[in-house]
Formats: structure tokens, C-alpha cells, sequence
């Protein structure tokens, strides 16, 4: 039996669909605000309940997937278990996403629980080579070199997993946001540009887990560095989650968007 954190977006859905295939048993806990069929509605305050339902269920393996919402402290209702560990809670808090998820970890760790890696059963959404017919420019590389040096930089504050580069110019760096919203910003002021440059590069923070919090990309992100008249994507080989694929590289290629692993 495995449990998975259910947070938004597509790869709970896939998670389910290939356990399902591989005739897998699993309890799902819904961490996003939509309905789940079959799943438990849960808080990541109600720590005392989560380890009740895991032992009921003789978990030993969990799997984080999906984008959830950091909540605010002073909102989340706290169970007793989690009262207990409120003075971590509030370091924990004022450090990061990152670290929020590390410290689930430790706790799960403690009773006997493992984390494992959130694309264990779905292989097939992660990438180790240029996936479109169009492949990144020499210009394009300088960019990925500088964008890579920039975010390695910037992991030790625990954030930003992409940046947006054009010919040397740092366009934008994903903040709390996320990359959508950043890539939104930079659509509002290149929609005039005719020539398409620059490129979006999406890659995990360094130290950071690869047990969840995969960096992701998807047609949406896709549809998005279209507006903004990008070239491409770069992500990190075999260690970004690729959703949706087969529509979205069907866009990329009539769009002349490359995307590549490195």
C-alpha cells in the first residue's frame, strides 16, 4: 500500500493511472482544493491524523505529488501532533517551500515512513534529450550557461527553479509566483517583439530533494513561452517532470519552440 499527497495539477492523475496499470494498492490525501475521487480531504496541520490513517493502512511509502499552495501559519488548523511541533513549524515556515516539505520528511521518517521519488512509477514524464524538432542555438547554450550559474547561486536561499535569458539578458527570475505567473509578466512587455529569442530554464535547486518537488513543465508552460516569443526550454536531464507531452510538443514543433534536457 502507498500513500500520495495529492497537491493540483496533472501528475496525481498520472501517478494514479500507472498504479492503477500496475495493479498497485494506494490511499490518496487531498491537499489541493479540488475533489479527488476517493480520497481524504486533509490539512498539512493535521499531522496526528495523517500518521493515524497511514498506520491504519499499514503504509510504509509515500509519494508527494502535485503543486500545493503554502499556507499560511496562523490558518492552518493544527492538531495536537502538529502543536507539538510548533516551534519547528515556525523556523520551518520562514525558510521556504523547500524546506516545509523536508521537514514533513523528517516527521514521516521518524515513524517509519519513506518518501520516495514522486516519477518512481512515471519514468516516462521525465526527459534526457531535445525532444523537438528544432534544437537550442549556440546563443541559446550561452544563455543555459549563464541561467545555470545564476540559480545554482540563488538555491542556497531556497528559491527560484527558472530564469528567463535573452542573448545575456536576465529577463526574469521565478519568485513565489511560480513559473506562470513569471512567465506571464515577461509576455506583457515582449508581445510587441517579431523575432523569436531568449529561453526559459527550468531546473531543480541544487541540494534539493528529488523525492518531490520535481521542477515541471507542461502545455501550459508551453503556450505561455509562445507569448513570449521564447526559442526554448531548457530543463535538467532525467530530473523535470514533462507533462502532457504528445500536445505539447505537437505546439512546440508548429511553433518552432525547441525543448531540450542537459
Amino acid at each position: 500500500m502507498i500513500g500520495i499527497f495529492a497537491g493540483s495539477g496533472t501528475l496525481p492523475n498520472e501517478i494514479f493511472t500507472s498504479l492503477n496499470k500496475n495493479k498497485k494498492k494506494y490511499v490518496v490525501f487531498n491537499l489541493s482544493n479540488k475533489k479527488i475521487k476517493a480520497s481524504i480531504d486533509i490539512q498539512l496541520g493535521q499531522f496526528g491524523k495523517i500518521l493515524k490513517i497511514l498506520k491504519k493502512n499499514n503504509i510504509k511509502k509515500v509519494i508527494f505529488a502535485g503543486h500545493v499552495k503554502r499556507p499560511n501559519l496562523s490558518s492552518l488548523k493544527l492538531d495536537l501532533k502538529a502543536i507539538s511541533y510548533l516551534p519547528k513549524l515556525i523556523k520551518v515556515f520562514k525558510k521556504g517551500d523547500g524546506n516545509i516539505l523536508n521537514f514533513a520528511t523528517e516527521i514521516l521518517k521518524k515513524n517509519k515512513i519513506k518518501v520516495i521519488d514522486s516519477h518512481v512509477f512515471c519514468k516516462h514524464l521525465l526527459i534526457k534529450k531535445t525532444v523537438t524538432r528544432k534544437r537550442p542555438s549556440f546563443e541559446d547554450k550561452k544563455d543555459f550557461l549563464k541561467g545555470k550559474k545564476i540559480l545554482n547561486a540563488l538555491s542556497k536561499f531556497d528559491i527560484a527553479q527558472g530564469i528567463l535569458l535573452d542573448n545575456g539578458y536576465v529577463m526574469a527570475i521565478e519568485a513565489a509566483e511560480g513559473t506562470d505567473e513569471m512567465l506571464k509578466r515577461v509576455a506583457k512587455i515582449r508581445f510587441k517583439i517579431k523575432n523569436n529569442s531568449g529561453v526559459l530554464i527550468k531546473l531543480p535547486k541544487r541540494k534539493q530533494s528529488l523525492s518531490y518537488d520535481l521542477p515541471t513543465i507542461g502545455y501550459k508552460t508551453v503556450q505561455l513561452c509562445i507569448k513570449c516569443r521564447l526559442n526554448g526550454i531548457f530543463l535538467k536531464k532525467n530530473q523535470n517532470i514533462f507533462l502532457e507531452q504528445k500536445k505539447s510538443l505537437n505546439l512546440a514543433n508548429k511553433h518552432s519552440l525547441f525543448i531540450t534536457a542537459l
